[in-house]
């Protein structure tokens, strides 16, 4: 924290900049100001990005760099915000959602970048395991993430011929869908999900 604070390397100086840090960072200042911008550029496009930021030699490349890289976080922000409301809506504007005791959704347009973000905010929300899936390569593929004392490793893995593969631990999971299953998915997912 102490070479952060008082002699950055010119990536990080750059995102401390961008990112109007004026003070010096601690941890909570690391996680929630330079971490999500660090993590946005492979949520939206490719983390190589990052790298080259962090590995940047000079203050005008890093700069250069510093800038795409809070372009993609805003990005991010947005794709989260919108993309969230939309799973809320989907959810308080069906009965059958609304009352559930767990939440499975689909949105072809979703960023996948974004989507265990939102099943997070799902979770937050209705505080129930929450599935978000979309589409990407031709495949369906979602993030989910579950509350305390509900195994989803144990729900997920009594669908597991349905699943292309999945990983992740006992509270938070990706999996890939492949798409032809995605109804059959969903539905052989809730009943599992039922039981918590």
């Amino acid at each position: 924290m102490q070479k952060l604070n008082q002699n950055p390397r010119p990536g990080l100086k750059a995102l401390k900049e961008i990112a109007a840090i004026k003070t010096d960072l601690d941890v909570s200042g690391v996680v929630f100001t330079l971490g999500p911008r660090i993590n946005a550029a492979g949520r939206v496009a490719h983390a190589r990005a990052a790298v080259e930021l962090l590995n940047a030699k000079t203050e005008e490349d890093a700069n250069d760099l510093a800038e795409k890289i809070n372009i993609k976080n805003d990005l991010r922000r947005e794709f989260d915000l919108s993309i969230t409301e939309e799973a809320i809506a989907m959810i308080e504007g069906d009965e059958i959602l609304r009352n559930a005791k767990s939440t499975v959704l689909f949105k072809n347009t979703w960023h996948k970048g974004v989507i265990g973000i939102v099943a997070a905010r799902c979770v937050e929300k209705y505080y129930r395991p929450t599935v978000i899936l979309t589409e990407s390569n031709d495949k369906i593929t979602g993030s989910a993430r579950s509350i305390k004392d509900f195994d989803l490793y144990k729900a997920i893995h009594a669908c597991s011929e349905l699943l292309e593969k999945y990983g992740g631990h006992n509270m938070q999971r990706g999996l890939p869908w492949i798409a032809a299953i995605l109804s059959l998915s969903k539905r052989s997912l809730s009943p599992s999900f039922r039981h918590h």
